[in-house]
């Protein structure tokens, strides 16, 4: 692993799950690191020299660019962005979901690391380093699958994984690289702080899928396997699974 210490590193996402066990991951190795959600920083852990809590919404462009000048005034560099924040949807169809559920997922979901990497992306540029930044973004195997959630998540994921693609090849030749995870089943509150209630027929329908899981990973185990994405020499457009053998059955 390349040495972390005093690198950057700002990740969304962070009061609890994947996102909460990445931050802590980075500071174990001696980075820096902007923790961003949407939940006041004072309902977390409290900021120190190596941790700056900021209060989010990734949905917001205002909110992010502010968010980026606070990391940038204090810390005067940004080196790599972990877009962790996300929400479940309700496992509606197509025919089934509302504006609401649709807009909300998609806006957290897609708009949301859309947000974090174009302005990360500017500053990345002014860098005189080779390696200007690096990107990883928290996927899911709904990136790539049908059956694994509903349309409005499903819809958000394989969008993020397009994103990610094409960020990837637009910038491998000025010093960006962007990673991507895909997360089968992780034991997380993503249900519950998504206050989603699931729809029946939706449910009843993926649920032969879900059934051939093999068990859920742990949010250290997508932590790993982030910082991994975020540091390996060389890797640009990787699509790293982490599913525990679910997605090869």
């Amino acid at each position: 692993m390349a040495d972390l210490k005093d690198k950057v590193v700002l990740v969304t996402g962070t009061s609890n799950g994947i996102g909460a066990a990445t931050a802590q991951l980075f500071l174990s190795h001696g980075a820096k690191v902007a923790a961003l959600d949407i939940v006041d920083a004072s309902d977390s852990s409290s900021s120190s020299s190596d941790l700056l809590n900021i209060k989010c919404d990734v949905s917001s462009e205002e909110s992010v660019t502010a968010a980026i000048k606070q990391v940038l005034d204090k810390w005067a560099t940004i080196d790599i962005v972990c877009n962790v924040a996300g929400v479940m949807d309700q496992f509606e169809r197509t025919g089934d979901v509302s504006n609401e559920m649709w807009n909300r997922v998609l806006n957290i979901n897609l708009h949301g690391p859309f947000n974090v990497m174009r302005a990360a992306i500017k500053y990345f540029l002014t860098k005189e380093a080779e390696q200007k930044g690096r990107i990883v973004n928290v996927g899911s195997l709904a990136s790539v699958k049908g059956g694994t959630a509903g349309v409005a998540y499903t819809t958000s994921k394989h969008a993020l994984l397009g994103l990610s693609r094409s960020t990837a090849w637009m910038y491998a030749k000025e010093g960006i690289q962007t990673n991507v995870l895909l997360p089968g089943g992780v034991a997380t509150e993503i249900l519950k702080n998504s206050r989603a209630v699931p729809d029946k027929v939706g449910l009843d329908t993926v649920m032969p899928t879900m059934a051939t899981q093999c068990g859920n990973c742990d949010p250290i185990d997508a932590a790993n396997a982030i910082v991994f994405l975020a540091t390996a020499v060389g890797l640009n457009g990787s699509e790293l699974r982490i599913d525990k053998g679910w997605s090869v059955a």
